[in-house]
């Protein structure tokens, strides 16, 4: 891959105003078999998010990632933001890992839930 075509994906990855917010998220993702794991958000944007985790997917994956947040006023809240894209870069060191996913966050993905 030429220099210039992975600084294109890179300005292209970083083209929507990107979010410091550490919430919890859940994410599934198929190679064959179903998986699910679990982390926080490092950042979040309208087009993916970034999310450290210690079990990853694979670069390429398709991925579904429902980002969790709890109500403000300590209710037995949560709404559910959920994103379907791809996975645009993994980076594991150390046991423990981050990876990227390019997809859009929208109001259809838009869940609440009352918890018990």
């Amino acid at each position: 891959m030429s220099d210039s075509l992975i600084f294109e994906k890179n300005l292209q990855r970083r083209s929507a105003v990107r979010y410091n917010l550490r919430l919890p998220v859940i994410f599934y993702w198929q190679d064959g078999e179903e998986h699910a794991g679990a982390g926080f958000t490092v950042d979040v944007a309208l087009d993916g998010a970034l999310i450290s985790s210690s079990n990853c997917p694979p670069l390429g994956a398709p991925v579904r990632i429902e980002v969790l947040i709890p109500s403000p006023n300590q209710s037995h809240e949560e709404l559910r933001v959920e994103c379907i894209g791809k996975v645009t870069r993994v980076v594991e060191q150390f046991g423990c890992g981050l990876f990227g996913v390019h997809g859009s966050f929208d109001d259809d993905h838009l869940t609440r839930r009352i918890l018990a």
